[in-house]
């Protein structure tokens, strides 16, 4: 279990922490936060929901950027780097990105790139990303 977590914790650091430390300062309060929440969800979803969290905001990073909408960006390279198909895809959707992706014009590649899910994952996943500041706070 904690392999897929730490994996992710590095993965984010290494694309976050000094290029974006601001960002790493939200995704690490946010992690923490779904670690909190995970009890709230299936036990077997629990490494999902927390790597997710270390991987949500990955998009934002300058060496990742193709589109401009995080969320897809993110996405699509988890996906190039074969990381797990359904973190990729939370990634992806994350915090109702297919609203933001239908303002961008975007919202019919999102849509067909990556399975949307609605679980009690995708919404602690919300809650833990929408209720933490860009700053973690």
């Amino acid at each position: 279990m904690a392999a897929l977590i730490d994996t992710a914790q590095e993965v984010a650091r290494h694309l976050l922490e000094t290029q974006l430390p601001r960002r790493w300062s939200h995704v690490q309060a946010v992690a923490a936060k779904a670690d909190r929440l995970s009890g709230a969800v299936p036990s077997e979803d629990r490494e999902v929901l927390v790597a997710a969290a270390w991987l949500h905001d990955v998009g934002y990073s300058p060496d990742l950027v193709d589109t401009g909408f995080h969320s897809l960006d993110g996405g699509r390279w988890l996906r190039r780097e074969r990381f797990n198909e359904r973190i990729a895809a939370l990634v992806a959707h994350h915090s109702c990105a297919w609203l933001e992706a239908d303002e961008r014009g975007l919202g019919e590649d999102l849509a067909a790139e990556f399975v949307r899910e609605e679980t009690a994952v995708t919404d602690a996943l919300c809650c833990a990303d929408m209720t933490t500041g860009p700053d973690g706070h």
